[in-house]
């Protein structure tokens, strides 16, 4: 091929999402490279077009390591490929290492990716299978109420609904706990308190086999909704056994993975102080969890945006502003559009606050200097 004919070439799909990601994190081709498991001069030859990537289970297997809907590939929805199991659990886990980085845009699309690619295999009766789904739509779940504002939560409802599903026909209580306490979970974020409350009730006392890790998690979700109906009793005791439980099981496999801890236990006491108007209590809590334990770059940003909320709410703007900032940025970035809602309840107390301070000052220029003539 001569160089005039190099330089008329068009970029393909595939060579700007590769390029894209490239520079949104700033890798160099032999890292991602790495990544993708292939040669760099392979990566190479992609970028530049010189090499058309046609294989739709190569292109499928990009778009899941990048994070990125099949389509933006140019791989037809009809296209369908049966996944083994080893597959769907190596993508689980993709979900949730992305997950704990804070990634939740790429982890939401390969989710996504995920449950199309599975969709006609759903109807099955083999228990391997069973179970590998209901683990599936625990992490589509996840990623999915992490991606949505609070008024588009029905499609994680949905896949907690299915996880639920397949959870049932393996009567397996730790994934039915963990289906309905985040179900549970989704309604609190609705505002829909009585139906959060009997979903999570419902988890705590219908699954008596339900493993250490999931009780806790429950305990820790039920406490959330305890404190947001001023159920302060109640939170202090679900909270507490949420906390002993995450002590017990610290060192030990949790069926919750990374979403169920002593740091988010610790921040869940954080949140609740700060909404009794106690921070001091509460800034002691996020210390505590800053020490808990190895911190995933999630819970690093999760504690700023906490940290953040109770400096403001207590009137220390210089030193919360800062920590506000800086999560704002890597949430946005990322996609994390639930913890993304929380930094604007932050901005709207600022300007509640401000038009508080502005009432209060013409009330005292008034009462200085007298009321000022209409026009």
């Amino acid at each position: 091929m001569s160089d005039r004919q190099r330089k008329q070439r068009q970029p393909s799909a595939l060579s700007q999402a590769l390029i894209i990601y490239r520079d949104k994190h700033k890798f160099t081709q032999e890292e991602l490279a790495a990544l993708l498991n292939v040669e760099p001069r392979t990566l190479r030859r992609w970028e530049t077009g010189e090499t058309v990537l046609t294989n739709t289970h190569e292109l499928k297997y990009i778009a899941d390591q990048i994070g990125i809907p099949y389509e933006h590939l140019g791989i037809a929805s009809s296209l369908y490929v049966p996944l083994s199991i080893e597959q769907i659990n190596e993508t689980i886990a993709r979900i949730w290492g992305l997950i704990d980085e804070g990634r939740i845009s790429e982890a939401h699309a390969i989710a996504e990716n995920l449950v199309r690619g599975t969709y006609q295999q759903l109807a099955t009766n083999d228990p391997l299978y069973l179970r590998t789904f209901a683990l599936m739509y625990h992490a589509v779940a996840h990623a999915t109420s992490l991606s949505v504002r609070t008024d588009n939560v029905g499609n994680a409802i949905y896949y907690y609904r299915q996880m639920e599903y397949f959870a049932r026909l393996l009567q397996d209580d730790t994934l039915t706990n963990i289906a309905l306490a985040y179900l549970g979970d989704m309604y609190r974020r609705k505002n829909d308190m009585q139906k959060a409350i009997e979903t999570l009730e419902l988890a705590r006392d219908t699954t008596p086999n339900t493993d250490l890790a999931a009780r806790g998690n429950a305990m820790q979700l039920l406490a959330r909704s305890y404190i947001r109906l001023q159920r302060v009793q109640d939170f202090d005791r679900a909270i507490k056994i949420s906390e002993d439980i995450a002590l017990e099981t610290a060192a030990l496999p949790r069926s919750t993975g990374n979403q169920y801890h002593l740091a988010h236990v610790y921040e869940e006491y954080a949140k609740g102080y700060d909404l009794l108007g106690k921070p001091r209590e509460a800034l002691d809590f996020v210390e505590k969890a800053q020490k808990a334990q190895m911190l995933t770059k999630s819970v690093e940003i999760l504690l700023k945006v906490a940290r953040a909320e109770i400096l403001i709410h207590s009137g220390d703007i210089a030193e919360g502003e800062p920590l506000a900032l800086e999560a704002a940025i890597y949430t946005r970035e990322h996609g994390h559009l639930r913890r993304l809602e929380r930094i604007y309840a932050l901005k709207r107390f600022l300007h509640r606050k401000s038009l508080q301070y502005g009432k209060s000052e013409m009330a005292l220029s008034e009462a200085l200097e007298g009321p000022l003539e209409l026009l």
